[in-house]
This record gives C-alpha cells, structure tokens and sequence, in this order.
C-alpha cells in the first residue's frame, strides 16, 4: 500500500504535493494553473453575493491535512441492475465492476489513477482533460479554483456514440477521518446519441470531521442524455462544498438531481450550461437540515443558444434550528432566442426557529423567451392535518404523511438502486425532527 500524508493544505504544500504526482503533463499543468489562478484569489466572504448568507469565515482551508494512496482495487461482480460500479473509501478505489458488453463497445468507467495508468485511446484522455479544463474555467471563486489543485481521487466515464443503457452506473464516495480534506472529483463524457444514468453516494463514518470539496463535470453529447442522481449523508461533524457542471450539446438532454441531508455546513451549486440548439435541463433537489444544519443551494440554468428549454424544481424542509438558502437563476444571453425556462423552489418550515431563505431570480438579456419563477415558504396545512386526523392517523402519522409526499415529485424520479436509502434516510430525519 502507498500512503502519502501531508500536514496541511496549503499552497507550499500542494505544490509538492503536485510534484510528487504521477500523472500526465497535461493533469500536472491543470493542477499547476489552478494553484496559480486560486492564489490570485481571496477566500469568499458575507461581501460576495453568493456567500451573502452562508459565511465560511471560519473556516481555515489551509490547515486541513489530506492523503493520497493508491488504488487497491478489487475487482467484483457487477451488482444485479447495474452497469458498472466504483467504490472509492481513503482516497483510493477499493472495488470495481463494469458490464463486460459496455467494456467490448468502449464504454471507460474506471478511476482517475486507472485512467492514467490504462492504455486507453488519446480521444479518451482528451474528453477527460477537456472536460476538467471547462470545469475549472467555470469555477469562478477561490473554493471551487482550490478543488482543481488538489484532487485526490477521482471517477470518469466515458460513453461512446450512440451506446445507451437504462441500468445506472454508481460511484460510493466513503469519506471518513478526522481533520481532513477530501478532494473527489466525477467526470462524465457522452458521444453523440449516448444515453446514460449516473448514481453518486457520498457517506462517511459516525464521527470525525471531514471537509470535502468535491466538483462533478459533464459534457452531454449531440442527440444524447445524461441523467444524474447525487445523495450525500455526512456526519454532522463534516462540511461539504461541492460544484457541478454540465455542458449540454444540441437537442441533448440533462437532468440532475440532489438529496442533501449530511454535513453541518453544505454549500452546494448546479451549473446547467445549455451551449446547443436545442438542448433541455431538469434540475431538482430535495434538502432538509435538521438541529443546527446550514445548507446552500445554487442553481444556475445558463441558455446560451437558441431554442433551449430548462426547468428547476427545489424541495426543502427546515426543523429545530436548522436554515437552508436557495439561490436560483435564469440566465438568458443575447443570442439564445426561443428559450424556454422555469424556476421553482418550495421550503416547508417544521419548527418556530427553522428558516429558510428563497431567492429566484431571473437575468435576460433577449427578447422572444418565455422565463419565470416561483417560491413558496410555509408551514404544513392545519386543514390538511385535521382531515387526516379525522381519517383515523395520529398528528404524528399525518405530518409524516404529509412531509413524505411534499418530497415525492422529486424523490420519485431516483433510480431503485438508490430510492430505498434516500427514502430510508429521509423517513428518518421526518422522525426525528420533523
């Protein structure tokens, strides 16, 4: 086994760390531009608009330790209804799987070091260093720069032209320590007319703190569709930062989907970059922060070329002293006449001392486009507790009831791989505070 551990996170660090890796020129570069680009810049504060209400002041990245090691993997059965799966736990893969059919057709569903290490086609490692250049061009603060640096480990898939696959390929992030920085990363690459599913599951020990700065990149081909579905259910001594970006290409379509329960403080954001004639988001997420939880949420539906449609859809819960924020944009440019855009972001307040912030707002810069937005923050309805009360369920049954099916719209579409946990997980935090 090799384990390399450094004491902190700081600039004279990762650039040793940089140093000591084995990875091609291009990766090294990558990592070398953002420690330049992240040293130019100041962490966020309460004076940047999107950290307004959600301050990360004290925090002190620089002092986090991290380790890397490599990979152990042990190859397994692929699981019944899946396509391929990859568990990563310290940092390193620890099993792996993959349908041999997809593997004959191209299909590439490995591990950053496998990645690098494999003999795969120079087309494959291009899409992968293209598609994390964009992801870092996009991060436009110091956290997201700082991720680019210093990933520690890391998942790619990589669908040919035209292969589709109704069964979800899954990656189990297992984040335990304590006082140290995770850095994963997830990049997914679809030709033209390839259809996929993506499950991701982050989950980490009872107790330690762990502070994760994760980014997900997609680049969704012409004619193709990429369906993703994130959970993360981190110890309440954790924090969780994390950035996601699509690119979709002409008439694709992509959907992305959030079930955020982890983590005392979770700073999340959804960037759906719609670059093709055509092209269609779904962007939607369930939140319910409990005790003293903080999460942020940030969706950005970004119409760039004409004839796109999108649609965002937010459901969160809020109890004893917990608060979420909701962050959510249209941004229509000048060129992208035809587009076709909807916001909506509904919060549900489950105690006196619970608060949740909505702020939707729309940026146009064109006419001929059809864009608006709604939010709604309230509590459950009297009458609706009353009538099912008189149907013979106890408060208890009914607000559980009730809670339950104000998240289905979104908890619905997640795939049976993963709906029994995120339904098991939510059933719980409705018990326990709501």
């Amino acid at each position: 086994m090799s384990r390399t551990a450094y004491a902190d996170s700081s600039a004279t660090t990762l650039q040793s760390f940089i140093d000591n890796q084995s990875e091609p020129v291009w990766m090294t570069d990558l990592r070398r531009d953002a420690l330049s680009r992240a040293g130019e810049m100041n962490w966020p504060t309460v004076q940047d608009e999107e950290f307004r209400r959600s301050d990360v002041g004290n925090y002190n990245f620089d002092e986090f330790a991290f380790e890397t090691e490599a990979d152990r993997v042990v190859p397994e059965e692929i699981p019944a209804g899946l396509s391929g799966s990859l568990t990563f736990g310290g940092g390193s893969l620890k099993r792996s799987s993959l349908s041999g059919e997809l593997a004959k057709k191209g299909v590439v569903f490995t591990s950053f070091q496998q990645a690098f290490a494999g003999e795969y086609p120079e087309k494959v490692l291009s899409a992968l260093e293209a598609t994390l250049r964009a992801g870092m061009d996009n991060a436009d603060n110091r956290i997201s720069v700082f991720h680019y640096a210093a990933i520690t480990h890391g998942a790619f898939l990589y669908v040919p032209r035209f292969i589709e696959t109704s069964e979800p390929f899954v990656v189990t992030f297992e984040e335990s320590g304590d006082g140290l920085l995770r850095v994963p990363q997830i990049v997914v690459v679809t030709e033209t007319g390839a259809r996929v599913s993506v499950v991701q599951r982050v989950i980490g020990a009872n107790e330690g703190e762990v502070l994760m700065n994760e980014a997900v990149d997609v680049q969704v081909g012409e004619s193709g569709e990429v369906k993703f579905f994130g959970m993360q259910n981190l110890n309440f001594d954790s924090s969780c930062f994390s950035v996601a970006h699509a690119s979709v290409g002409n008439d694709a379509r992509f959907e992305h989907y959030n079930g955020l329960f982890g983590g005392m403080f979770a700073k999340y954001r959804v960037d759906a970059d719609l670059n093709g004639r055509g092209s269609d988001a779904f962007l939607g997420g369930v939140y319910f922060p409990t005790q003293d939880q903080h999460v942020d949420m940030r969706t950005v539906q970004r119409h760039i070329s004409p004839g796109a449609h999108s649609d965002a859809l937010y459901k969160g819960a809020v109890s004893d002293e917990a608060r979420s924020v909701y962050q959510g944009l249209i941004h229509v440019f000048h060129d992208a006449v035809g587009s076709d855009a909807y916001l909506t972001n509904n919060n549900l307040i489950l105690s006196q001392e619970g608060r949740a912030d909505s702020l939707p707002t729309l940026e146009i810069q064109t006419d001929d486009v059809r864009c608006s937005h709604g939010s709604t923050t309230g509590k459950l309805d009297p009458a609706q507790l009353y009538y099912l009360g008189t149907r013979g369920y106890s408060p208890e049954e009914a607000r559980r009831m009730l809670v339950s099916g104000y998240f289905e719209a979104i908890l619905s579409r997640y795939p049976e791989t993963i709906s029994e946990e995120v339904h098991r997980i939510l059933d719980e935090r409705i018990t326990d505070g709501g």
